[in-house]
């Protein structure tokens, strides 16, 4: 049992090394879950004080396990359930300061615990050979400047070269995948704890060199691991967009060999039309003439001039996946005789909801409105991207015959079109359950049916 008068000064310490790697974890996290979505002043003062709740209580705890003698139960117990409950506390800090999942802030705190290893290791490097007696002074000292000086530095160096040479991408890229194949979880789960161990055998034994070794080649097959699975994700995405832009491809030529068709069924209209134009002009019936250009000219819009609008619209989707969406839904549209407008209001380059989750959720809103419209008659459905002033919003708008229960649509399996259908929205309200920063909105609006999906960036 330790002295309970130097509480506060080994409180004190700890603060002064929590700060640092902290700090490193607030970084890290920046680079995995993007900026912080609510920016508003608010939250970052809660965000602040919740970053000094967290040290205080890292560092008071830890002043209490050392007085207590809890570092030193059977085999390490004690130190190995320390660590993990430290990455609990960063999960439950990174989940109230990012606003996110609970799957992402785990996968999170443990991809930083890993990435924190490169620094801890090569503070360690510097302790090669040395073992501190804290009773002596001087040593005390010297293990003062290691743990409040050459510790900071190290990690804060790992920091830039993680930063700078784009490894946060590689396990970005890894966070990102929808399904996190379990073997690579489970490995992950268990670094902590293997590392751990290592790092205590390196200081118990004369093979320290050894030891040390196998540390860094242990950090190194876990990143080699993390490099070859997004290497592979990325060659499967890139086959996957080669497919995509081929459909494209495919479509717009379709599109364009029946946009020649019409122009030449049209063309040879166009003499006869010219022709009887002509003798009521010479004949003084301006106004005949007159209705029959707007007549004209509106057989060429309904014919031609739609499907140029059209594919001049899709022109500004420039987000792959989108844009593959609404080409096949439009290609339906027009196989079942089902009149859609398209309107983005500028160029659509990306956004910060997994295209995904996004195309699930405009696929369901779309495939509702085509289901309602479908075989009647006038039923017209528009399309719209906005994406100006930080948001972009997306709108489908179709004709609505019937009745919404706008006070049932929040429980699950709620359709209109009878038994086996309302999955759809069911699935849609759980994905966008993940999103802080995404907002439906469900309206009646003369009657239409309009479903939004407004998106913080």
């Amino acid at each position: 049992m330790r002295d309970w008068r130097y509480f506060w000064q080994i409180t004190g310490v700890n603060m002064q090394g929590t700060i640092v790697p902290l700090l490193f974890v607030l970084w890290m996290a920046y680079i995995l879950l993007g900026r912080i979505p609510d920016c508003r002043r608010a939250h970052i003062v809660r965000s602040l004080l919740a970053c000094l709740v967290l040290i205080f209580v890292l560092a008071s705890l830890g002043a209490v396990c050392y007085i207590t003698g809890a570092w030193n139960w059977y085999h390490y117990t004690g130190q190995v359930l320390w660590k993990y409950f430290s990455l609990v506390c960063e999960m439950l800090f990174l989940g109230f300061v990012w606003r996110t999942s609970p799957r992402n802030c785990c996968l999170a705190a443990l991809v930083i615990e890993l990435l924190c290893s490169y620094g801890e290791f090569l503070s360690y490097l510097y302790n090669y050979g040395i073992t501190y007696d804290l009773s002596d002074l001087a040593q005390r000292r010297s293990y003062f400047f290691w743990m409040l000086v050459i510790h900071p530095l190290s990690i804060i160096l790992c920091g830039l070269v993680i930063h700078i040479s784009g490894m946060g991408k590689v396990y970005r890229q890894w966070m990102e995948q929808e399904k996190v194949h379990k073997g690579i979880l489970c490995l992950l789960a268990v670094y902590p704890l293997l590392y751990f161990l290592l790092e205590k055998k390196a200081y118990e034994t004369d093979l320290t060199g050894t030891y040390y070794l196998i540390l860094g080649f242990l950090l190194l097959v876990m990143h080699l691991i993390f490099v070859y699975v997004v290497r592979d994700r990325e060659q499967k995405q890139y086959i996957m967009d080669q497919q995509a832009s081929l459909q494209q491809q495919t479509i717009y030529i379709e599109k364009m060999e029946q946009i020649q068709k019409e122009l030449r069924s049209f063309r040879h209209d166009f003499k006869n039309m010219m022709a009887g134009m002509y003798l009521q002009a010479k004949e003084g019936n301006l106004d005949a003439v007159q209705d029959f250009i707007q007549e004209m000219t509106g057989d060429f819009d309904r014919q031609v001039g739609g499907q140029l609008r059209l594919l001049n619209q899709l022109g500004n989707v420039r987000m792959l996946e989108v844009k593959s969406l609404f080409l096949d839904k439009l290609s339906r549209m027009q196989q079942d005789r089902i009149s859609c407008e398209l309107e983005v209001l500028n160029p659509f380059e990306a956004t910060r909801m997994r295209s995904t989750d996004l195309c699930r959720c405009l696929g369901i809103f779309i495939d509702n409105a085509m289901d309602e419209v479908r075989g009647r008659e006038n039923g017209q459905i528009s399309l719209m991207i906005s994406s100006m002033d930080g948001c972009t919003t997306f709108r489908i708008k179709n004709t609505l015959y019937g009745a919404v229960d706008f006070g049932r649509m929040e429980q699950a399996g709620y359709t209109t079109k009878g038994t086996g259908h309302g999955i759809g929205l069911e699935n849609c309200r759980r994905i966008l359950a993940k999103y802080d920063f995404v907002f439906p909105f469900t309206a009646v609006q003369d009657g239409y049916f309009v479903q939004e999906l407004k998106i913080q960036e």
